[in-house]
């Protein structure tokens, strides 16, 4: 099960001094992605990524531009960005900041509250693999494979003494039941459960 942000800001915390920072929007290149505190992606939800602040931070950002502000949580890592700059945030953030057309600027942003996330739980990942069994038939194991990919999974085999091991992998958790399905359609008779395994992209 992936971790939802759930965080809510008190009337009697207090705000710590300003910082000055570079800002950038910045999106997932591929679906599925998972940020580094174990929500999935989503660029319209307001959320911001720093290698400096603890993730679950609640962060209140200006644009001293255009004289707005939002409040959002630190929800990832930093992406590889040009060294000038120190934040980046999602689209929903960098619109209501105003600087989703030029992409960068220069934001204060102030600690309402430093986040307790831990960085890369492996045990809490978002993403499963399936354990289809190990084959001794070659020929039965290559059409299975190729149903697979198919039917747009991810199979994987490991040679071993017995066989040769079948699996799929890197299935993100909203997806488990789909994927099943498509094992079943593939000839796969699968009975087990779905094992969680390390985030592919992190």
């Amino acid at each position: 099960m992936k971790r939802i942000l759930t965080l809510l800001i008190a009337a009697s915390i207090t705000i710590t001094a300003l910082s000055a920072e570079m800002a950038s929007w910045y999106t997932a290149t591929e679906p599925g992605y998972f940020t580094a505190s174990g929500t999935l992606f989503n660029d319209n939800q307001k959320g911001a990524a720093s290698n400096t602040l603890p993730l679950g931070s609640v962060i209140e950002l200006s644009n001293p531009e255009t004289g707005v502000s939002t409040v959002t949580t630190v929800i990832d890592t930093l992406p590889e960005l040009p060294e000038t700059r120190t934040l980046a945030i999602t689209m929903a953030a960098a619109d209501e900041l105003s600087m989703a057309e030029t992409g960068i600027a220069d934001v204060k942003v102030s600690v309402i509250r430093e986040g307790t996330i831990e960085k890369e739980s492996d045990s809490n990942t978002g993403w499963y693999y399936f354990d289809l069994g190990v084959f001794t038939n070659t020929q039965e194991l290559a059409v299975k494979y190729s149903r697979l990919r198919e039917n747009g999974l991810k199979p994987y085999i490991e040679v071993e003494d017995n066989g040769v091991h079948l699996y799929v992998r890197h299935v993100v958790q909203y997806q488990l039941r789909e994927a099943d399905d498509l094992i079943a359609l593939s000839g796969i008779d699968f009975t087990g459960e779905p094992l969680p395994e390390t985030n592919p992209y992190s």
